[in-house]
C-alpha cells in the first residue's frame, strides 16, 4: 500500500497536474442511479486514492450507491492526500475513502492513537469545522504488522508479538527484515521497542528497500519482516500475521468521507454505506486486493462480484 510512507512527498507539479485532471474530468460522463428507484438529489461525485485497496473502496461504494439508485458520478483515482483532500473541502468531489490514522496523524498532526474508536472520534469530531462527514468506519485496520514464515511460526510456536519478543529476550537471534525509514521514525521501531519493552538486536536488523521484505523472506533471508496488514502477499506468501497484542502500531481503519452537504441531501447514505462497511474487514479487503493484484482481476470485476455475493448489488 505504501501510504504510510508518503508524507510530505507528493510533488508539487502532482498536484498541479492531478487539480487540472479534477477540471478536465469534469467532462466525464454521469453514471446515473437506477431508473427504477433513482433518488432525487445532487450527484455524488466519488474519488479514490490511486493504489489498489483505496480504488476498490471507491469502486465498492461507486456500484453499490448506483445499484440503490443515487446518482452518482465516477471520478476514480484522482491521486493522495495531498490532490484528493484538497478536492473534497472544496467541492470538487464529494466522497473517497480514508485512513482514521491518516486523518489524526497527518490532516490533525495529532500523534498516532492506537484505539479505533479514539481515533475515529477523534477524526470525525474535529472534521466538523470543516463540513465533511466522517461516517461508520470499517473493521478493516491497514497499519503495520509482524509477518513471519510459517515454518519458522511453527518451529517457535509464535502466534503473537509477545512470543516473538518473548524469543528474543531469551536469546534467539531471528531476523527482522525492517525499512531505513520505519527504524528511525518516532512511531517506528523505537515506539514498537518500548511497546513490547525490549531491544531489537541491531545484528538481527535486516534493513531493505520497502516492498522487498516479501522477497527477503521468500529468499529465507529473513525470518520476519515489517508489513501493512492487507498486504495479498500474506495469503499468496502463506505468511503468519502475528497478534499485535500491546497495540504498538496506530489504527488505520478505512472509512467513507462526505461532504456535510450530500448527508443532509441524502438522510439514508449514512445507513445504507454502514452496510457494505459492514462487511470490510482486514481478511475481507486482503482477499479483495489479492484478486486485483495477483489473480490481474480488473477492479470493477472483484467489486461487481463481491457486493452480488454479498446481495448488495443485483
Amino acid at each position: 500500500m505504501k501510504k504510510r510512507f508518503l508524507f510530505g512527498l507528493i510533488a508539487v507539479l502532482s498536484l498541479v497536474l492531478a487539480f487540472g485532471g479534477v477540471v478536465g474530468c469534469s467532462s466525464q460522463k454521469t453514471t446515473e442511479g437506477n431508473a427504477n428507484n433513482a433518488k432525487k438529489g445532487p450527484t455524488i461525485k466519488i474519488s479514490s486514492k490511486t493504489f489498489t485497496e483505496a480504488s476498490l473502496l471507491g469502486t465498492l461504494s461507486l456500484q453499490y450507491l448506483k445499484g440503490l439508485g443515487y446518482p452518482v458520478e465516477n471520478k476514480m483515482g484522482l491521486g493522495e492526500l495531498a490532490v484528493i483532500r484538497p478536492a473534497l473541502t472544496s467541492g470538487q468531489i464529494d466522497m473517497y475513502w480514508e485512513y482514521t490514522g491518516t486523518g489524526v496523524i497527518n490532516l490533525m498532526k495529532h500523534d498516532p492513537v492506537f484505539d479505533a474508536k479514539e481515533s475515529y472520534t477523534l477524526i470525525k469530531d474535529w472534521d466538523e469545522k470543516n463540513g465533511i462527514e466522517w461516517l461508520d468506519y470499517a473493521p478493516l485496520n491497514d497499519t503495520y504488522g509482524i509477518v513471519v514464515r510459517s515454518d519458522i511460526a511453527e518451529k517457535y510456536n509464535l502466534k503473537t508479538t509477545s512470543d516473538y519478543v518473548a524469543q528474543v529476550k531469551k536469546g534467539e537471534h531471528l531476523k527482522f527484515v525492517s525499512f531505513p525509514e520505519w527504524d528511525g521514525r518516532a512511531d517506528g521501531l523505537p515506539s514498537f521497542e518500548k511497546s513490547y519493552d525490549f531491544k531489537m538486536p541491531k545484528d538481527d536488523l535486516v534493513d531493505v528497500a520497502m516492498g522487498l521484505n516479501y522477497d527477503t523472506l521468500k529468499a529465507k533471508k529473513g525470518d520476519l519482516a515489517l508489513a501493512f496488514t492487507t498486504e495479498p502477499r500474506i495469503i499468496t506468501d502463506k505468511l503468519v500475521m502475528l497478534e499485535d497484542d500491546k497495540n504498538a502500531f496506530p489504527v488505520y481503519n478505512a472509512c467513507p468521507v462526505v461532504r456535510k452537504e450530500i448527508v443532509e441531501a441524502y438522510p439514508n447514505l449514512t445507513a445504507d454505506l454502514k452496510k457494505l462497511s459492514d462487511l470490510l474487514d482486514t481478511a475481507t479487503i486482503t482477499d479483495l486486493n489479492k484478486q486485483a493484484d495477483v489473480e490481474k482481476m480488473s477492479i470493477e470485476e472483484v467489486s461487481t462480484t463481491f457486493l452480488k455475493s454479498k446481495g448488495l448489488l443485483k
